[in-house]
């Protein structure tokens, strides 16, 4: 759960760094011509005619991204015990001992693949001109 929430703050700062850019990004594209976004990114993924006759165009993208899973430790506790006999010449001593130790075994949790997308509609008018656009996805950021 903590690195499901790391992960999703380590987009969302991300994304804070770069959606203002996004946004001026694609609000230079309004009262350009259709030919001007088809120019820098190429033939739309899909595109379709309103009522009105004004026509959207759209463009998707997508990826992931991996964040590494989280590094614990894990204690693991060993128990000694046992008889000893110590013979020195004429002399034996014999006696018990008993021991326990902790050491810390690292252990690393799974990757969290996050899926990213951004699909974007500009609105183009029967001139040819781009009056509007809008954005969905949680990667509308300028790249």
């Amino acid at each position: 759960m903590r690195a499901l929430l790391l992960a999703t703050l380590t987009v969302a700062l991300t994304g804070c760094a770069t959606q203002a850019m996004f946004q001026a990004k694609m609000n230079n594209f309004i009262g350009q011509s259709e030919a001007v976004v088809i120019g820098v990114y190429g033939p739309p993924q899909s595109s379709y005619v309103l009522g009105d006759g004004t026509t959207v165009i759209q463009y998707t993208r997508g990826g992931t991204m991996v964040m590494p899973g989280a590094t614990t430790y894990q204690p693991v506790t060993t128990n000694t015990y046992g008889n000893m006999t110590l013979n020195q010449g004429l002399n034996t001593t014999t006696g018990n001992y008993n021991q326990t130790s902790t050491t810390y075994v690292q252990q690393q949790g799974p990757a969290i693949p996050i899926n990213l997308s951004c699909t974007v509609n500009f609105t183009i008018d029967k001139e040819g001109i781009v009056r509007r656009w809008n954005s969905e996805g949680n990667h509308c950021v300028s790249q």
